[in-house]
């Protein structure tokens, strides 16, 4: 392996375990605060934020299967609640819906790639991918509570009823679908300030440390987020 194959997969690694271990403190913070105020529409948070983070990983390393990892990386900083006290249930079955989230963004991605080429930047494009990808993940988990599950997970799931089927697998499914779709519309500008701190971040670490170096402060700032957020899976919980 080349010296410039190995850093770029050393970059893509950090990057996965940078942006998974910020995700995963987002989830713990926020999932906390919510859990604390009892707020009955988290879905509209939860969704949207975690293809904010996913859509991050792909811009910055260029692979699909990085979507892929992250999900699975925050996804197993979250089962570390396991040997919590608590409900399995309220820590399984979020770990698994982030998998799947994951795992159909990439799928919708590569498959978009292929298939769609330059539609992929038309506005009813990017529309019936959004919608895709969150249904493909609804799917996958609600399959997965069908067959996989013990019964009295089943029981307490949002497949238990179709008073609770409808608004998960459809109602939910569209408002967020749109929320996303607004935000790729957007994605320039909201992205616009993420950019000018990497962009000044990295002028000022390539002028004031050798080349070297970096890598270690890259390490160095990944392990530190990882070790910070999974304190604060445990703490919070």
């Amino acid at each position: 392996m080349g010296n410039a194959e190995k850093a770029g997969r050393q970059s893509v690694v950090i990057t996965i375990v940078f942006l998974g271990a910020i995700w995963g403190i987002f989830e713990a913070t926020v999932g906390y605060l919510l859990h604390l105020v009892s707020f009955g529409y988290s879905w509209l948070i939860w969704y949207p934020v975690a293809c904010f983070f996913m859509t991050n990983v792909y811009r910055k390393t260029g692979r699909i299967s990085a979507v892929f990892f992250v999900g699975l990386f925050c996804a197993a900083i979250k089962m570390l609640n396991l040997i919590l006290p608590g409900r399995i249930d309220k820590i399984i079955n979020p770990a698994i819906s982030i998998v799947f989230e994951a795992l159909a963004l990439a799928t919708v991605v590569f498959a978009a790639n292929r298939l769609l080429g330059e539609k992929y930047k038309n506005p009813f494009t990017k529309a019936l991918i959004a919608l895709s990808m969150n249904t493909g993940w609804r799917l996958f988990y609600s399959l997965y509570l069908l067959f996989l599950v013990p019964d009295w997970i089943r029981d307490v799931s949002v497949v238990s009823s179709v008073a609770k089927f409808i608004p998960f697998f459809i109602t939910q499914n569209l408002i967020t679908t749109a929320l996303i779709f607004i935000g790729y519309q957007f994605i320039s500008y909201i992205l616009k300030p993420l950019d000018i701190i990497e962009r000044r971040f990295s002028n000022w670490r390539h002028d004031t440390m050798p080349n070297r170096a970096i890598p270690i402060l890259q390490s160095s700032l990944a392990a530190f987020l990882l070790c910070a957020n999974i304190a604060l899976q445990f703490m919070l919980q």
